[in-house]
């Protein structure tokens, strides 16, 4: 029994040390790299602020007592003012609304419509008109691809005009009358981001300002519909 005890100590003891033989020629264990984490992709959701700044060509369709006398007048000029809109972003697909406001002083005149004969010894000056300012309430739809988003708005458009009757020389000049032109509008355009918060656009507007009636000084009548394109750029902060 002695023997026994013996030999089963012996043969643990020399386990054991081939094991640490071992546990000593064993490389040592290689580090554990940290999981890459993913950078968040670009979210376009959010409440944003910006400015924007383009050309508006305006154009007058005019009928005087019911007679086309002008097809599409121009009333031209710089366009800019701010703008404030919200996005919601589900995958690729952006939604959102959007409202602006821009300054102009789009003016332009009309032709000079001489009367049947007998003409008048100084015939009369041409109309003016004076697109002031425009507004837009609009739906927005995009496709989201990166920094970039393609999308396409729809909505409410306003504008402030003013009409003043051309008259003859030496007749006194009416006043200018005003007027709030409210219709439709449809466009598109493009974003991109240079940072989370920060992007710019590019955007061709399409508006259908609708008509209105002004009293002409003999009596009659004019009707004179409104309409514009407009290109602008902008820069916007996202919140």
């Amino acid at each position: 029994m002695r023997f026994s005890g013996f030999a089963f100590f012996l043969a643990v003891g020399s386990l054991a040390g081939i094991n640490a033989i071992r546990a000593a020629h064993l490389p040592a264990p290689l580090p554990v790299k940290a999981p890459v984490i993913a950078s968040p992709g670009l979210d376009w959701s959010g409440f944003h602020v910006g400015a924007h700044l383009g050309y508006i060509w305006g154009r007058s369709r005019v009928f005087d007592n019911g007679v086309l006398t002008e097809a599409g007048a121009s009333t031209d000029s710089a366009v800019g003012g701010l703008l404030a809109g919200y996005n919601w972003q589900t995958g690729p697909l952006v939604l959102g609304v959007e409202g602006d406001f821009g300054w102009s002083n789009a003016t332009g005149h009309g032709v000079i419509v001489v009367p049947p004969p007998p003409p008048p010894a100084l015939p009369p000056a041409p109309n003016t008109y004076h697109l002031r300012w425009d507004s837009h309430i609009a739906a927005k739809a995009g496709y989201a691809a990166g920094h970039w988003l393609f999308f396409a708005t729809g909505g409410l458009a306003v504008a402030g005009f003013s009409f003043q009757e051309g008259v003859a020389p030496g007749t006194p000049q009416p006043n200018a009358i005003d007027a709030t032109y409210v219709g439709y509008s449809v466009g598109a355009g493009v974003e991109y981001a240079f940072t989370q918060n920060l992007f710019g656009r590019v955007q061709y507007i399409y508006d259908d300002f609708g008509g209105k009636s002004f009293a002409g000084s003999d009596g009659g009548s004019y009707r004179v519909n409104l309409t514009a394109q407009t290109v602008r750029s902008a820069l916007a902060w996202k919140f």
